[in-house]
């Protein structure tokens, strides 16, 4: 006979989602469970170890939003303190877009601020008619974008979005310059995200390495769900929250009886996530500008890269001088294809060519101790980063994703954001948000008299 146990809320995923629902709700649910099917906590926050005396991120490594609800948690509950960097900082122009070399921000010419504009107020465009959107490079060539202005936008912005001006949906990106109230700069923790993690798991019932096949609700709100494991173990509850990743529902990794609504699934079939593979090297010695934290690379094998400091964890480990590359979408694919050794190299090579000079021809080769590479598709409970603006997406399929089901099942996670929001702040909304219904939900159910009072 299967495993069972009871409770009144079960929560699927040990993300930052997850963790904040379970946080909020356990007050007035002290049984609430949240089931993990990793052997870890955090979901897309993880840490690379070793590689420096303090943890990489292998996950979300920026904030964004002084105001934000995850600024304000973290600054209160844990105290963190927060340094603020401007976005974008430094261009590096390679021959094939211009051959400027090393440019501040504030140095780059006329035709990259207007892709700046472009993207700042693309929320002030009318809307494409429904069924009839259109991809961010198709709509820059209608703007007769030139092709560095391409190459500007794809590795300033569609590498942001994690996808490629191709993937890139306008209609999405319209709603999303709307909704976007975080600003553009750049907030960095004095400590890594696996903190907060930490304190949220704290105190928390997590049981890990539970994979979920199935969830079966009833008909009326108050014939209960039934969560099952793969290995037969079963939990039944009053309402279950999922918040795993949209790439593990779209790919049927969790089966619903009965199956979720149609407005639901055509959603899914509508919203991407793209990849993401982060190539983290570590070297012998600082060859960069001490003032120099992140690159934007038109035109580049690595689009993005950032060399960041945190306070030491570990003092033994690694060496100070990190250099993260990040890579996104259809180029991140490309990349996971070539293998790890391929893509180190090809960083280096990069490197080598931005920071070279007559009496050092080699900075980065020269002095690489080693190399780490993160390819998010390859988790097997992700199988992606997060999700973007996606070409073909209707208005309200947010909302659909959101949207609970007979008063059981509900959703959260930064793909559920109506704002089209997927940073770390985004998810943390979904959660607020999930946790308002799923109270008001459950009290019905236990007190159909009193919720109509």
């Amino acid at each position: 006979m299967a495993m069972e146990s009871f409770h009144s809320v079960a929560i699927i995923g040990a993300g930052l989602s997850g963790l904040y629902a379970a946080h909020l709700l356990k007050d007035r649910f002290p049984d609430v469970i949240v089931l993990e099917a990793q052997d870890r906590v955090g979901g897309r926050i993880k840490q690379v170890h070793g590689m420096a005396p303090w943890p990489i991120e292998a996950g979300p490594e920026f904030v964004h939003g002084r105001n934000s609800i995850f600024v304000r948690f973290v600054e209160q509950q844990l105290g963190v303190k927060f340094s603020e960097k401007e976005w974008p900082d430094w261009w590096y122009f390679g021959e094939e877009v211009g051959g400027q070399g090393l440019l501040n921000d504030q140095d780059v010419d006329d035709e990259v601020d207007k892709v700046h504009d472009l993207f700042g107020d693309c929320g002030d465009e009318a809307q494409p008619p429904p069924g009839r959107d259109l991809s961010a490079a198709e709509w820059m060539a209608a703007k007769g974008c030139t092709n560095r202005q391409m190459a500007v936008a794809e590795a300033c912005y569609a590498n942001d979005f994690g996808c490629s001006l191709r993937q890139l949906g306008v209609r999405e990106m319209i709603e999303e310059n709307r909704g976007w109230d975080s600003g553009e700069t750049y907030l960095l923790m004095d400590r890594s995200m696996g903190a907060v993690i930490a304190h949220l798991a704290h105190g928390t019932n997590i049981k890990t390495s539970w994979v979920v096949s199935s969830i079966s609700y009833g008909a009326q709100p108050d014939a209960g769900v039934r969560v099952c494991a793969a290995d037969g173990r079963v939990v039944r509850c009053r309402a279950v929250l999922v918040t795993v990743p949209v790439t593990i529902l779209q790919q049927g990794a969790i089966t619903f009886s009965p199956p979720l609504p149609a407005a639901k699934t055509a959603a899914l079939s509508r919203v991407r996530m793209g990849n993401v593979v982060k190539v983290i090297l570590s070297f012998s010695r600082r060859f960069w500008k001490d003032d120099l934290y992140d690159v934007v690379c038109p035109g580049a094998f690595v689009p993005e890269f950032w060399m960041l400091k945190y306070p030491a964890t570990n003092p033994g480990a690694g060496t100070p001088y990190c250099v993260v590359g990040f890579i996104a979408g259809e180029r991140a694919n490309e990349v996971s294809a070539m293998g790890p050794e391929a893509a180190q190299q090809r960083f280096l090579e990069q490197l080598d060519e931005i920071f070279r000079t007559h009496a050092d021809p080699r900075p980065a080769s020269s002095s690489v101790v080693k190399g780490h590479v993160v390819d998010w598709s390859k988790e097997p409970y992700v199988r992606g980063a997060y999700s973007y603006p996606s070409l073909g997406a209707e208005l309200g399929d947010r909302a659909a994703l959101a949207s609970p089901v007979s008063g059981q099942v509900f959703f959260a996670g930064e793909a559920t954001n109506e704002a089209i929001n997927p940073c770390i702040q985004g998810a943390m909304q979904t959660a607020e948000r999930a946790a308002i219904q799923i109270r008001a939900a459950v009290d019905a159910a236990v007190n159909p008299t009193r919720s109509k009072l």
